[in-house]
């Protein structure tokens, strides 16, 4: 070891670094045959989500997704399980190649359901939201030819248009054939058109498909989500009270840090999760002072000493009640 005595104590150095790095890259891509579980990192959703053509409201708290990490581990990973208490080691499953786009594809589909849900909510809470009826498309035979698709009705027989529930209340009150006049804008200009009652078959109608107008031809309405660093569907929830609490007056987090976890369907449904473990210790490192998860998973959190309060849910309503207690 002479030999190495006599280089200069820079040159020493950077061998050592080199040899550092060497053994850091071998530790790192070097495979076993262990998986890790533990932890992952919390995004706060605040920074996800991006609402356009809408007023939107701050929170004086936030909400926080969160993750679990479930990887091959290499002998880094190895070495990082003995420093977290919360991870684990376990047996290395055969590998499957269209894992990850599954959990692209099922966080696409979340981030979908989870704005529409949270539309919904906040349009039948408010439904001064929706500035009217938009035309998709005019329907054959409709004596309302002079409809446009893009169109946007703001009033029918001089009463505001929230949903379309609100054209068969205005119908009902008329027969077929009457004339009524409609309040719209097509582009820049604003308008006053007749519309005619159709009665087509045991239904009276307009004779065209609406839906619900939100923002304005020049800025219209739109929610992007951004999450490529994550995947799965277990996002639905906590993206979908971000939408609702920054659409809404007042603040659903009431000043709190929030962690919210679980699956949402179509009707609302709050469906349960795995690693929901690992989940309530991110929540804990995140700083939360609320742990919202799927009721279904409770069972999997019992015997856990939690230092927050730990509520499950099993619907969009009970997630709200619980945020405003």
């Amino acid at each position: 070891m002479s030999w190495i005595r006599k280089r200069s104590l820079s040159t020493r150095i950077l061998h050592a670094l080199l040899l550092s790095l060497v053994v850091a890259l071998f530790a790192f891509f070097c495979p076993t045959p262990w998986a890790l579980e533990a932890p992952g990192p919390f995004y706060a959703t605040r920074g996800l989500v991006h609402i356009g053509g809408a007023e939107t409201y701050e929170s004086r708290g936030r909400f926080v997704l969160l993750t679990v990490v479930s990887e091959p581990a290499s002998l880094l990973y190895c070495l990082y399980s003995f420093f977290d208490p919360a991870a684990r080691l376990v047996p290395r499953s055969r590998p499957e190649p269209q894992a990850q786009a599954g959990d692209a594809w099922q966080m696409h589909l979340s981030q979908s359901v989870a704005t529409n849900i949270a539309l919904a909510y906040v349009m039948d809470q408010q439904p001064e939201f929706v500035k009217g009826l938009r035309v998709l498309q005019v329907m054959p035979g409709s004596p309302n030819q002079g409809l446009k698709p893009g169109d946007r009705v703001e009033n029918l027989d001089g009463q505001p248009l929230h949903h379309v529930y609100d054209l068969g209340e205005i119908l009902s009150k008329h027969k077929a054939g009457d004339s009524l006049e409609a309040r719209l804008q097509r582009g820049p200009k604003e308008m006053a058109v007749p519309l005619k009652v159709w009665q087509n078959g045991p239904r009276k109608m307009i004779g065209a498909h609406f839906a619900p107008a939100l923002g304005s031809p020049e800025r219209p309405f739109s929610v992007q989500i951004d999450s490529e660093k994550v995947g799965g569907a277990s996002g639905g929830l906590v993206f979908c009270l971000e939408i609702i609490d920054r659409l809404t007056p007042g603040d659903l987090t009431r000043g709190r840090v929030v962690a919210a976890t679980g699956t949402l369907d179509l009707r609302g449904h709050i469906g349960a999760i795995e690693g929901i473990r690992y989940k309530l210790v991110g929540a804990q490192r995140a700083g939360a002072q609320l742990f919202l998860c799927p009721k279904a998973n409770l069972p999997d959190l019992q015997g856990i000493d939690s230092p927050i309060p730990v509520v499950g849910v099993s619907n969009l309503e009970e997630a709200i009640a619980a945020l405003q207690k």
